[in-house]
Parts: structure tokens; sequence; C-alpha cells
């Protein structure tokens, strides 16, 4: 018996090393990876993504599509890389509002969405309604309310006015520009 006892206690040690040395430290150690390591490693990509949105009385709110959706939790919090995001919000049954950009990002469940790039948000029925345009919106979905502090162009037809901050209430059709404000209008 006394001869298998250093066999023994030699491949414990060898297996304890082999498992240490597989092992990430961050897991060994009981720590959380930090949310830029958490970036190099998203939980789910979704390719060519289609989500729908509805309200409390089971109508279509909103949907969201996007060329890709890349998602990453961190504990409480959450966050989407959105590709060539575009968003549609309904009034009734009817689309009423559509947003395009190049990239956004979704936080806390789509509570806020931040698109960046040649954002541009109209009307709809198009071509007549309102066309809005800017470099970075943020967006409330299930407030249908955006805001922004950059430059803003809103043109209606031949009429255009631009100016520095936005705030829009998408479900009440009214819009604010807030600072330098200028407007050309061309009367019939």
């Amino acid at each position: 018996m006394r001869t298998w006892l250093p066999l023994f206690v030699i491949v414990a040690l060898i297996s304890a090393v082999v498992w240490f040395a597989d092992s990430p430290p961050p897991e060994l150690l009981g720590k959380r990876p930090t949310p830029k390591a958490q970036d190099r490693a998203p939980d789910l990509v979704i390719r060519d993504a289609r989500t729908r949105h509805f309200n409390l009385e089971g109508n279509l709110a909103y949907r969201v599509d996007a060329e890709q959706i890349t998602f990453y939790q961190f504990g409480r919090r959450d966050r989407a890389n959105l590709t060539e995001p575009r968003i549609l919000f309904y009034q009734g049954d009817q689309p009423k509002w559509r947003t395009e950009s190049r990239s956004g990002v979704a936080h806390n469940n789509g509570q806020r969405v931040v698109l960046r790039g040649d954002v541009h948000i109209n009307e709809l029925p198009g071509p007549g309604g309102i066309e809005l345009d800017t470099e970075e919106i943020t967006i409330k979905p299930r407030q249908e309310y955006a805001e922004t502090d950059k430059v803003v162009t809103i043109s209606a037809g031949p009429n255009r006015t631009r100016g520095t901050g936005l705030r829009a209430f998408l479900n009440q059709d009214r819009v604010e520009i807030l600072s330098e404000v200028e407007s050309t209008y061309e009367t019939q």
C-alpha cells in the first residue's frame, strides 16, 4: 500500500498544475471581467436582425431592423451595438416615423438608443412629410422621444430650418429646435 502513495501524490500534483494552467486567472480569483474585457467577447451576435416591440395594449409600437446587432451583458446593464439600424415608429396600425443611421448603441434593453453617422428621420407617408438630418441623436423608443445637442436640419418640401439642439416628441408630431435657428421658406 505504501508504494502507491507517492505515485498517487505525484499524479494529484500534476493534475492540479494542469488544471491551474488551463483555467483563466479571473475565474480562479473570483474576479469579474471588466467592461473592456467583455467588449472582446459579445454574448450574442445577430445578423440581418428584425425585432418588434409592442405597447401595453398589444399593438405594434415600433420595430428595429439592423444589418447586425452585437449584444453585451454587464451584470445589471446591457448594451447592443447596431450596424445600419432602422427604427420604424407606428401610430395606430400605420408607420409614422422612420429613422436610419450608419451605427447605433442601445442601452438597458433598448430604453435609450444613440444613433450616429448620417442620421435621417422622416415622417411617413413620404414624400412631402418632415425630414430631419443630424450626425447624432438619442432616442427613447418607448416614450417616442428624441433629442440631440448637435446641428439639425429639418426640411419639408422646399422649406428648410437649421439649428443646434433638438427635442422631438414623435407621438405628438412636435419638434423643437433649441438654438441658433435659421429658416428659409418658399412662398407659393
